[in-house]
């Protein structure tokens, strides 16, 4: 399977919302900049809507449970692995690698 602009766009917005983080930004604070920086209007809109859920309360995995079509089934899987274990960085890193190999569809 080839690389896509989808899994293109998706590793920057995990490259992004990685090096966001790890500078300090607070996760709502860091999908309001991503979402803000977004040139696609249909990737925006999932971008403000996963930081709307998580605002109403909901953790980063439920959130993104809600836009299926965007983040296959490992995402979500290592985004729930990353709240369970706080292992951000490492994960993060790995799904915006494997979006680039193709890894994850």
């Amino acid at each position: 399977m080839g690389i896509t602009e989808k899994h293109t766009q998706l590793a920057r917005f995990w490259k992004k919302f990685l090096r966001l983080t790890r500078g300090r930004v607070p996760v709502l604070r860091a999908l309001r900049v991503i979402s803000e920086e977004e040139t696609d209007p249909e990737f925006k809109k999932v971008v403000d809507s996963i930081r709307k859920s998580i605002d109403k309360g909901k953790t980063l995995s439920e959130a993104l449970q809600d836009h299926q079509a965007e983040f296959s089934p490992s995402i979500r899987e290592l985004v729930r692995t990353a709240e369970q274990s706080g292992a951000w960085d490492e994960i993060l890193e790995e799904i915006a690698d494997g979006l680039q190999e193709g890894t994850f569809c």
